[in-house]
Formats: C-alpha cells, sequence, structure tokens
C-alpha cells in the first residue's frame, strides 16, 4: 500500500492552497486527489475577473488564479491524480479510492485533508411550490453549463437571490443575448458587492427588486 504524509482530497482553490503551504513547511510526500478532469475546481468556471488582489497583488480570473497555484504544485512536484473518486476514508486513514486507470485503490495517509467544496442550496430547500419542470437551475449549474460546456440554460431569465454569483451570472446571460428580465432579492438589500451592482445590472438595465422572492413556478415539463 502506498503512503504519503498528507492525502488532500479535491483540487480547487482550497486542496491546492493546503498543498503549497504544507510543501513549503516541510511535507515530503503529498497527493492531490481530485474528481474532476483538471485542477483548478470551481475556479475554472469562474471567467470573471476579481481574484488574487490578497495573494498576488493583481486582478485576475478564475482560471487565471488556478493557474498559478497549479504552477506551483508542478514546480514542488506535489503528486495528483485526476478523474479519481474517493470512496472511503477509514479510522485509521486508509484513504480508499477508484478511477479507470488504477481501479480501485487504497492509500495510507499520515493526515487527511477534506477540501472537496459546498454545494449550492437546492430548490427544495427554499420551500418554493410547484412541479419540477425543465429550465431551473442553480446559479453554479448555469455558470458551469455557460462557461465550460457551451450550453445556453435559457433566452428569458428570472433570477432568485442577488449574492455576488447571481450578479455576475446576470450580466454573463446579458453577454450570451439572454433578457434577463429581473433579480429578485427576499431581503431589503443585496447580498452583493457594490460593485457588482453597479457592473453587473446598472450598467446593463437589467431591474433589482429587493423584498421580493418568487412564491409559484408553473409548468410541469418545463417552465
Amino acid at each position: 500500500m502506498t503512503s504519503y504524509d498528507i492525502v488532500i482530497v479535491g483540487g480547487g482553490p482550497a486542496g491546492l492552497a493546503a498543498a503549497v503551504s504544507a510543501k513549503k513547511a516541510g511535507t515530503d510526500s503529498i497527493l492531490i486527489i481530485e474528481r474532476d478532469k483538471e485542477l483548478g475546481g470551481i475556479l475554472n468556471q469562474c471567467i470573471h475577473n476579481g481574484f488574487g488582489l490578497h495573494t498576488f497583488k493583481e486582478e485576475l480570473t478564475g482560471p487565471e488564479y488556478a493557474y498559478r497555484f497549479i504552477q506551483q504544485v508542478l514546480d514542488l512536484g506535489i503528486e495528483y491524480k485526476l478523474d479519481t473518486m474517493v470512496m472511503d476514508i477509514s479510522t485509521d486513514k486508509v484513504v480508499t479510492a477508484m478511477n479507470r486507470t488504477d481501479g480501485m485503490f487504497q492509500i495510507k495517509a499520515g493526515a487527511v485533508i477534506l477540501a472537496m467544496g459546498c454545494r449550492e442550496r437546492p430548490r427544495g430547500a427554499l420551500n418554493i411550490p410547484g412541479y419540477r419542470p425543465a429550465g431551473i437551475y442553480s446559479a453554479g449549474t448555469a455558470q458551469r453549463l455557460v462557461n465550460m460546456e457551451g450550453y445556453m440554460p435559457g433566452r428569458e431569465v428570472v433570477i432568485l437571490g442577488s449574492g455576488d454569483i447571481g450578479l455576475i451570472m446576470a450580466r454573463r446571460m446579458t453577454f450570451e443575448g439572454a433578457i434577463v428580465k429581473v433579480v429578485a432579492e427576499l431581503m431589503p438589500f443585496s447580498g452583493g458587492l457594490k460593485r457588482n451592482i453597479v457592473q453587473c445590472l446598472d450598467d446593463y438595465g437589467i431591474p433589482l427588486k429587493l423584498s421580493h422572492t418568487v412564491v409559484d413556478i408553473e409548468g410541469k415539463e418545463r417552465v
């Protein structure tokens, strides 16, 4: 069984930063396990700028920011496995994983770092009544479809929530030719940065409705 001082589950920004920091602190053997086909995590779909001001003292897009860390991983000789899914982590830090090349395999870790990211709240958690028609997406899913997969989720769009990703996607969908009819926000104030409200909504004439929410979604097969 192969052994590593540290096994990091997740090759996104947190996993990459953890690997680089651990290596620079003197840890010899480190393995990053990533289930996607490339390192970078969610940064790869965040093609807008605004990243890196604190860490690199310049404004970068998500992929550019990820590339800086990926290059450090390569320069430091940190090992990684792509297209690999972790199936189990035992109490004695044996990591069971699988991929098409190695099949099912086990790795003994001195320490395990979980850097698997987060999930967006599904529609069910928002208590919006109605059926489950096609045409409803979380902002992150829509972002991936447009920026990475090349698919347009829709042409007439309503966005629920005015956090930064909602504001950024309002602008992104407008760039792609969609009509964003409204950004609805339940609270009496926006959860996004003021500059994003200006640059993503005001500059494109997209209305922001505060103290508004979606109370029903009509349609069975499609909205």
